[in-house]
């Protein structure tokens, strides 16, 4: 049984600023809405709580989530209050996702629920640039000094390892942290081997874009970039898709300096038409000031499509450098860099083998994954406060990969089941076992190997991709071929495996 089978007929409630159908739904949006289905489809009764805009129903049902929309761009938060305290015995978890401001959810529920906040990205250097003052500091206070008094002791979610770190050195946030990745998928997409069916790529240089239109995502500097890029590459076009406050700007922009001929504005588009437009480019590129993880890079990459991007937090998440991508740092000449990546892409086989390596990596990252992930911390979370019991979690970000094998693999697979958290992941091929525990250095996890009365052949401390995609960044080799098998630390690999099951923290081997 998975984690997100264990939350049948649990009662979750998901608080987001903006449901899929508001204007400006983005990243925040999927991740809420793909995560909240999977809930749903498991068996959990979830309830999704968000503002509501013009044209919008308070109530609708959709996929078998209720959703609930009240009050405006800030009145949300007051709305979602008083939903809290007047069902405040309705739910076993709230997951209170943070876009900026968090909506303090462990103030208006019983201490028996589980609470848990969801971090896309840290804002404290982007108030300035969305809110005015006053407001641009009242921003910052809340999303630091309150919430790190109102969250203490819950666990949060961080999208990325770059969101983790913003946790940890601009919040201060001293809360246990788990690291659960945007997913991918080519919904709405006719999908073969070299992506969608039908697509094929453009014979001249062109770049797709596909953002939200506001200023933190700075496609300004994009539009200024193009007439280095004609004159450096006749031919090349911009595809712009995506709606907001930006888009008039940006056209005059493209008029006023005289490209508006190479670039379009496609506006909002659907998602055959989006994958479509990534499929046909040579490069997706995404100048943001920073992001939470850099969803719109993954989707590129699920169409074979490299990325251009500055090296800021989030996007070097996003990027393998050199193999999907190009990190550049932040004050180069954006113009120049692309410039580069075009003349790399110029070449056929180039192009096509770098398309292999994004779909590769795209493909590493899932929806179900995302929900099964988001389930362990959810599932933990709800067994620490129905035991009315204090967390021993140490606030450690480092992870450690275990290597072992045993003499009766079927054995050792019912302890890990149960030893385990559901947090830890674990895979196995043949009587050969790799563990994932996080939150503790190699010393206490030696320590807590041996209680399960193995000795590991390696440990090591995780990488940055090893926490981000459940991979140990290794392979696993086949006994009697000695062929290399890909392999997840994450429940899932060759042989079936899954997560520990959910028993109390004093009962686990795992630190």
């Amino acid at each position: 049984m998975t984690a997100l089978n264990e939350l049948a007929r649990a009662d979750i409630l998901f608080l987001n600023w903006r449901d899929p159908s508001h204007p400006q739904a983005g990243g925040a949006e999927a991740f809420c809405w793909e995560t909240a289905r999977r809930f749903s489809e498991a068996g959990a009764r979830v309830t999704v709580f968000t503002a509501r805009h013009p044209g919008s129903s308070p109530y609708s049902v959709s996929d078998g989530i209720r959703i609930l929309r009240d009050g405006g761009t800030y009145g949300v938060y007051a709305a979602a209050a008083r939903h809290l305290l007047r069902h405040r015995h309705a739910y076993d978890a709230v997951i209170d996702c943070q876009n900026g401001i968090p909506f303090f959810s462990p103030l208006f529920t019983p201490h028996w629920t589980a609470d848990l906040c969801v971090v896309h990205h840290v804002h404290q250097s982007q108030f300035d640039m969305l809110l005015p003052r006053p407001l641009n500091i009242v921003g910052r206070l809340l999303e630091k000094q309150v919430s790190r008094r109102v969250y203490h002791g819950r666990p949060v979610v961080a999208v990325s390892p770059s969101t983790l770190e913003g946790i940890r050195r601009e919040l201060g946030f001293r809360n246990p942290v788990y690291v659960v990745p945007n997913g991918s998928s080519l919904a709405g997409a006719p999908h073969g081997s070299g992506g969608p069916v039908g697509v094929s790529r453009s014979r001249t240089p062109t770049i797709a874009v596909v953002s939200r239109l506001v200023p933190q995502k700075r496609l300004d500097l994009l539009v200024h970039a193009m007439p280095a890029l004609m004159h450096k590459m006749p031919g090349v076009r911009l595809d712009i898709a995506g709606d907001g406050g930006e888009l008039p700007r940006l056209r005059d922009l493209a008029t006023r300096i005289g490209v508006s001929d190479a670039v379009a504005f496609h506006g909002r588009v659907t998602d055959e038409r989006k994958w479509e437009m990534l499929a046909r480019a040579w490069l997706t590129v995404v100048p943001s000031v920073a992001e939470g993880w850099g969803l719109t890079v993954i989707e590129a990459d699920a169409v074979g499509t490299p990325a251009v991007v500055f090296d800021v937090p989030g996007l070097r998440d996003a990027v393998r450098p050199g193999r999907t991508g190009w990190l550049l740092p932040p004050e180069s000449d954006l113009a120049g860099g692309i410039a580069d990546a075009l003349a790399e892409l110029t070449d056929a086989a180039t192009r096509e083998q770098m398309a292999g390596r994004c779909r590769s990596w795209a493909a590493t990252f899932s929806w179900d994954d995302t929900s099964e992930r988001l389930a362990a911390v959810v599932l933990e979370e709800m067994s620490r406060t129905r035991r009315h019991r204090r967390s021993r979690r140490r606030p450690s970000d480092l992870c450690v990969i275990g290597s072992f094998r045993v003499t009766d693999g079927n054995a050792m697979e019912q302890l890990l089941q149960q030893a385990l958290r559901l947090t830890d992941g674990w895979n196995r091929y043949g009587d050969t076992f790799r563990v994932l525990l996080h939150g503790c250095d190699e010393v206490r996890a030696a320590t807590a190997l041996r209680r399960l009365g193995v000795r590991p052949s390696e440990l090591t401390l995780a990488s940055r991709q090893d926490v981000l995609v459940g991979t140990a960044g290794t392979t696993a080799t086949e006994p009697a071929t000695g062929e290399p098998v890909p392999e997840r630390i994450d429940g899932t690999g060759p042989s079936p495996a899954r997560l520990g099951s959910a028993h109390s923290e004093s009962d686990r081997t795992t630190p």
